[in-house]
C-alpha cells in the first residue's frame, strides 16, 4: 500500500467481504499487505476509522441497491452482511431517519430517491 491511503481499494475489499460476513480489519489489512496498525494509522491520518469506513460503505451501497426497481430489503440486508433485515432496518434508520422501504424505487416509479 502506498503512502497515500487508497480508500477506494479498501472500500472495494469491504464490499467484496460484506455478503459473507462483517469484514474484519485484519482481513482487509492482510489483503492490502500491511499490518493492521499501519492501516489504522493511515485511516486516522485521513480522519477516518475502520468501522466508520465500513458503515459509510454499507450506507452508500444500500442506497444504490435500494434504488434498483427490483430491490428487496431482505436481499439488500444480506448483501450488506447483516444477519437479518431488522438489523439492517435499524442501521438504515440511524443513517437516514427513514426505513429502507422509503428508499425502494417501485419498478414503475420515476420518483427521485430521497437523499439521492
Amino acid at each position: 500500500m502506498a503512502a497515500d491511503l487508497p480508500t477506494t481499494a479498501i472500500r472495494e475489499l469491504i464490499v467484496e467481504q460484506l455478503p459473507m460476513r462483517y469484514p474484519k480489519v485484519e482481513q482487509i489489512a492482510r489483503r492490502l499487505g500491511v499490518p493492521v496498525r499501519t492501516l489504522q494509522r493511515r485511516l486516522e491520518r485521513a480522519g477516518l476509522t475502520y468501522s466508520g469506513l465500513v458503515e459509510e460503505t454499507r450506507f452508500s451501497l444500500a442506497r444504490r441497491l435500494l434504488a434498483q426497481p427490483d430491490a428487496h430489503v431482505a436481499e439488500v440486508a444480506k448483501l450488506l452482511g447483516y444477519r437479518d433485515p431488522s438489523s439492517f432496518s435499524r442501521a438504515f434508520r440511524r443513517w437516514t431517519g427513514d426505513p429502507p422501504r422509503a428508499y425502494c424505487r417501485p419498478a414503475t416509479s420515476s420518483k427521485p430517491i430521497p437523499g439521492g
